[in-house]
């Protein structure tokens, strides 16, 4: 792609001076983002795939150190002989006074009784300049399903900062950080909270509120408002009084769904009465069963009128999805396919997935976990990063199920992807 703007062309010129990133951040992906492992055979024998010492080993222990290397090790009873690993890692750096992160991917196969072989290969540079403004360096995308379709004997060239970027970006960070002077000022250190870097960056560089989250160090009100900036708009007056307030914000997901159904119940969501409730779960669910009491059938006709006015838009932005269902046997999870659906699901597990209009957001998709036809949970994966974004059961508990199933749907994420490639 040929640069056409100033930033374009800056990022070109940077992008051919930047040099190797050295041994150092090699090592430490290999230290603490690869999985290190041990195989032991029936007989006991126990093989570091690090350092490949061998010991006997007939404990029931899943982990143990190895006594030649030290590293703590996964153990896998196995007759392998080998394994391999891929994982991207990013380092930070600053390039002719541009933010950069730069994402690796970084593949390691361990042998029996042989040293490690690892193959380092550099894939995308995201580039922002001091306003938030964004390009990307990287290898040509292939056709495929897979996100990390790379053309891998291709160039690092100007492309367009496509979706596929943005995931692989989302990737461990080298800790030893270099940030621009205004990211700096803006509270940014050598921590980016499980956030993806770039997201947190742009933020930081675009938008006062994300860097007032940031010095209060509220960093899961910070991790969810990076990802939803509808919900920093909606909430942010309503933040403030808590600030004022020294108000502590048990589970930020639930407090802004409580916010909005206040709005919508009529009850002023600048008053601290309100806004800094001292049961926020009580006052959630009693909001919620004021909200579905009052004047019920009015009510809901008035909730089938809008979701029939909504179905044709809902219809249009998540069709290819539907009929997407997965299950471990035990566990079915399937997307819910039609507006109604969504107040179905809340009115039987009892939570807002209804009423706070999920079925609107279009950058992530709603699930439900049924065990023998029975709602147990429903899910919310981002469309963007692939993570699941919150499971709740019945009154926004966990049930019993609830790190299978998002276990279930983290395995399942390919068949999402297939159905957006589709």
């Amino acid at each position: 792609m040929k640069p056409k703007t100033k930033l374009e062309y800056k990022v070109v010129a940077a992008n051919g001076q930047l040099q190797s990133i050295g041994q150092e951040p090699v090592d430490w992906a290999f230290k603490h983002c690869v999985e290190h492992m041990a195989f032991r055979t029936p007989s006991g024998t126990t093989t570091c795939m690090d350092c490949g010492h061998q010991w006997r080993n007939d404990t029931n222990n899943k982990k143990c150190r190895c006594p030649h290397c030290h590293t703590t090790l996964e153990i896998k009873d196995t007759l392998r002989r080998n394994y391999k690993e891929k994982i991207y890692f990013s380092v930070i750096d600053i390039q002719d006074n541009l933010q950069l992160q730069r994402v690796f991917r970084f593949d390691v196969t361990f042998h029996k009784k042989k040293k490690p072989t690892q193959s380092l290969m550099e894939v995308a540079r995201v580039w922002i300049d001091e306003n938030g403004n964004t390009e990307v360096t990287g290898l040509r995308r292939t056709m495929g399903c897979y996100m990390d379709s790379f053309a891998w004997n291709s160039e690092l060239e100007l492309r367009q900062y496509k979706e596929a970027y943005l995931y692989i970006a989302d990737c461990y960070t080298y800790p030893k950080c270099k940030v621009i002077p205004k990211l700096i000022r803006n509270g940014l250190k050598n921590s980016f909270f499980d956030i993806a870097p770039q997201r947190l960056m742009s933020a930081l560089l675009t938008d006062s509120r994300i860097e007032t989250l940031l010095k209060v160090n509220d960093i899961t009100a910070l991790r969810h408002f990076v990802m939803h900036n509808d919900d920093l708009n909606f909430c942010w007056a309503s933040y403030k009084i808590v600030l004022r307030n020294g108000y502590h914000i048990t589970d930020i997901q639930m407090w802004v769904d409580y916010i909005r159904m206040l709005a919508r119940n009529g009850n002023d969501i600048h008053n601290a009465h309100y806004v800094c409730p001292t049961n926020l779960k009580k006052e959630h669910d009693k909001v919620r069963a004021r909200l579905n009491g009052i004047k019920e059938r009015e009510e809901r006709e008035r909730q089938r009128i809008v979701a029939m006015a909504d179905e044709a838009a809902f219809e249009e932005m998540k069709r290819k999805f539907f009929g997407l269902s997965f299950t471990d046997g035990i566990i079915v999870v399937s997307v819910l396919d039609s507006v109604d659906a969504y107040y179905q699901e809340g009115n039987a597990l009892h939570h807002c997935v209804g009423q706070c209009k999920y079925y609107k957001r279009p950058n992530s998709l709603v699930l439900s976990a049924r065990i023998d036809g029975e709602r147990i949970e429903t899910v919310e994966l981002s469309l963007e990063t692939f993570k699941v974004l919150q499971s709740r059961g019945i009154c926004n508990g966990n049930s019993p199920y609830h790190d299978a199933i998002i276990n279930l749907v983290q395995k399942n994420v390919g068949l999402v992807m297939e159905r957006m490639t589709a």
